[in-house]
Formats: structure tokens, sequence, C-alpha cells
């Protein structure tokens, strides 16, 4: 793959990498489709992809093979790169099909998106070398869980029920880590804007890796249980009574940002962030009482949801929209279904 100078690449799925030509300055965000190969009828094709320098792909956005993107371009929230937008410079797409969106002018100083100084590449540089130390925390929890096994002299049934204890001890330690340093790096979030080389947005993007690392797994088993929203609410998360969390929430960006209503269903891909032209916008989703959010489904940030509406699955709602209560939305982005 050919990386230009200064660009960030967060998880891109389903890559040929020697097909692929980013330039300088862009910025990939999470879940990126990316040059992607075509099958038909028995037939693979592939293609060279693109990308201008400085342009902006947001999460799960498909750049499939072939696509060409131009100079500071911006992709949006699960977009498909159609062949239109190869010869529009400076334009922002977002919807399935896309629709153009005005982009307004960068208002950031660079020295804190792009050209950081000494000391922000050394803050940086060290909260992301912090990551390699973090499996020798599984390592100590493995050796504690294997130690402890190891001393147990029961057999049988007992056996059994020891053996679950020993290891629901080691999965709480490690959750209970993930909640001691989420409010201790962190805090209790509010909205704002933090630039891409700030501190926070370090201490930020540590912890959101220390959760998939530590207490991802314990959660998961928990999803659509009643025990799971206990977890999320000591993470931050606002969640009423008789919630039903679908699959999905074991590891959730932005808890404190997010707030669901007594007897919601909620099966959602939340972005309750974006990191447009490299600055951590982050906001509130609120979900009323008695709403359904389908499998799929993006809410970005200030969204608020209605009590008793239903959004269909794989929508998205637009930054800032509000959804009138009781009624049914869907599409990319979301309008009435009558």
């Amino acid at each position: 793959m050919r990386i230009g100078a200064g660009a960030e690449v967060s998880t891109i799925i389903d890559t040929v990498p020697d097909l692929v030509s980013i330039g300088d300055e862009c910025f990939f965000a999470d879940g990126v489709y990316l040059a992607a190969p075509r099958f038909d009828r028995g037939t693979m094709t592939l293609g060279p992809v693109q990308v201008g320098a400085r342009s902006f792909v947001g999460n799960h956005a498909v750049i499939g093979a072939g696509a060409m993107l131009p100079a500071d371009a911006l992709l949006g929230v699960s977009t498909v790169a159609t062949p239109a937008m190869a010869e529009a410079a400076g334009t922002a797409w977002f919807g399935h099909p896309p629709m153009t969106l005005p982009r307004p002018a960068a208002a950031a100083d660079r020295r804190t998106t792009h050209e950081p100084s000494w000391l922000r590449q050394m803050n940086r540089a060290l909260w992301e070398a912090a990551r390699l130390t973090l499996p020798i925390g599984l390592l100590v929890a493995a050796a504690w869980w294997a130690e402890r096994l190891l001393d147990l002299s029961v057999r049988g049934v007992a056996l059994v029920v020891a053996a679950s204890a020993v290891t629901a001890l080691a999965g709480f330690a490690l959750g209970g880590l993930c909640v001691a340093l989420k409010w201790a790096l962190l805090g209790r979030v509010r909205a704002g804007a933090h630039p891409l080389w700030s501190c926070w947005c370090s201490r930020w993007d540590f912890l959101y890796v220390v959760w998939g690392l530590y207490a991802r797994w314990l959660a998961a088993p928990l999803e659509g249980t009643l025990w799971l929203p206990w977890y999320l609410r000591a993470m931050g998360m606002r969640i009423g009574r008789r919630v039903l969390l679908g699959p999905g929430f074991a590891q959730v960006v932005d808890p404190d940002m997010i707030e669901i209503g007594d007897g919601a269903t909620v099966h959602a891909m939340f972005q309750a962030h974006t990191f447009e032209d490299r600055v951590l916008k982050i906001g509130p989703v609120r979900i009323g009482a008695g709403a359904s959010v389908g499998p799929g489904t993006v809410p970005l940030y200030g969204v608020t949801i209605g009590e008793g509406a239903v959004v269909a699955p794989h929508s998205v709602v637009m930054k800032g929209e509000t959804l009138a209560p009781g009624l049914t939305y869907e599409g990319s982005p979301v309008a009435v279904r009558r």
C-alpha cells in the first residue's frame, strides 16, 4: 500500500494493499471497506483505489475496487464511493445513494491537528506505547487464575462451582479496572471538541483500547440480559428501566453521551463523535422512552429520538436531528416512512 506523509488510518476491511494509494494527510475512521474486489457470476474483479490528499473517510464507508476520491473530499458515514466523486475535489458526500453536502473550512489550529510540536508527538507516542503493556495485565490475571485453580482441592460439582467463581473474580477484576481507568483518565465526559494531537484524545483512545482488551470478552456474554446495563451505567451511560439492548453493547465508545429512556429497545452503532478535520467532536445521543432503534442504525451526535419512535434497521440519523415521537423512520439519511 502506498500511504502519504501524515496520513492517519484506523481499521480497514477487505483491503487489497497493492491496489491502494492514499494521499498525504488523509484520515480514515473505523471500519472502512477499502478496495474490496467485486464478485459476480463466478468472476472476481480487482481494481486500483486512489484517495486524494487531505481527504476524510468516515466510519463504515465503502470505497470499492476501481474507485477514485479527489483531493480534499469527505466521504460520510456508511457512504458508498461512486464514479461521480472522482472529479469533484473539495466536496462532501453522504448517503446511499450519495448526495453532496456543504463542507465548512477547517477552523482548528494545524499545530494541534496536522503539524504537532515535538512535545505533542512525544505525548501521543507515550500513550500509544502504553498499549504494548496491556497484555501484561491479562498475563497477571491468567497466572492468578491458574494458580487459584491449582490450589483447589475439591472435586466433582464443587470443582466446577469453585472454578467458575475464580473465573468470575478474574473477569470482574479486569472489568473493574476499566471502570476505574475511565473515571481516572476522563471523568464525566462533556460535549465538546478536542483536536487529534491533544492529550485528552490520547487518553480517550487509550481507554477504548483497554476496554476492548480487558472487559469486552466479559461483557459480551451479558448482551441481551439485564446485567449488562449495570456495567454500562458504571461506565457513565444513562439507561432507564426495562431497557432491552441488542448485540454490540459489550463495548460502547462515549458512554457518557448516551441516554436511553425507560422501555426502549436499542440495537444501534452509536456515533456520538466524529473526527472531521482531525478534531474529535463529541455530543449527546438521546433515545426516548419506548422508542425502538433497529440493528445497524447509526445515530450521530446531537440526535434526539422521540418517545415511541421507530427507526428501521441500517438507517442513519443525521447530526443534530430530532425525530418526532410515535413516528417510523428509515433511510440514509432517515425520513418518515408513510
